[in-house]
């Protein structure tokens, strides 16, 4: 199934590249970045990425381009701050901030919180629109706790903080391939395929 991914976040598309390379979708990269603006004010993660692919979808329409589209929509729950950022992790901090400020940001509002308070998980949610056809979502999860610094200096967004108790380290911390055998978005994917699989 060939595929476009509505993302503009290389680390996103990388990850969903390798997760998906041995599946029946076929993720294609397009010669010219696609540069399509989304509000993603629909308020869940199921939502904003339903967004971005039916956006997607509608520019391969009107270019006559007949091929399904992939979203992501994925933040950090951190349950000592109810919950937040959520589906508003990628705007965390305040406008025009990069990922690091966001990360000290978030580890400024959780100073003196004891590590037994410090649970987080990882949210993602896939939307899967094959052409003429209604969205198919899956979403994974992972649980975590929230570091007092950072750690690992690969991943992106929330990587460096989030400490994944399974192996040890931080996603930041962990090779791509270590990454994605634990991550939401494996288990996001793995929850996709299969149901794509029961399909037939």
């Amino acid at each position: 199934m060939k595929t476009y991914v509505a993302t503009q976040n290389p680390g996103k598309l990388r990850e969903l590249k390798a997760l998906l390379a041995r599946s029946a979708i076929q993720i294609v990269t397009p010669r010219k970045r696609f540069d399509i603006e989304v509000a993603e004010d629909a308020g869940t993660y199921a939502g904003n990425a339903i967004l971005k692919a039916q956006a997607l979808a509608a520019d391969l329409r009107e270019r006559h381009v007949a091929a399904a589209v992939l979203a992501d929509d994925s933040g950090l729950e951190v349950d000592a701050l109810g919950g937040r950022p959520g589906v508003l992790s990628a705007r965390y901090g305040g406008a025009g901030i990069d990922w690091a400020a966001r990360r000290t940001a978030l580890l400024a509002e959780l100073r003196g919180v004891p590590p037994y308070r410090r649970t987080a998980r990882f949210v993602c949610t896939l939307a899967l629109i094959e052409p003429h056809g209604e969205p198919i979502l899956a979403t994974g999860e992972v649980t975590g706790h929230i570091l007092e610094s950072e750690s690992g200096a690969g991943g992106f967004g929330y990587d460096a903080v989030f400490l994944c108790p399974p192996v040890g380290r931080s996603f930041a911390s962990l090779g791509e391939k270590e990454k994605n055998a634990v991550s939401h978005r494996r288990r996001a994917v793995d929850a996709l395929l299969a149901m794509l699989a029961q399909r037939g």
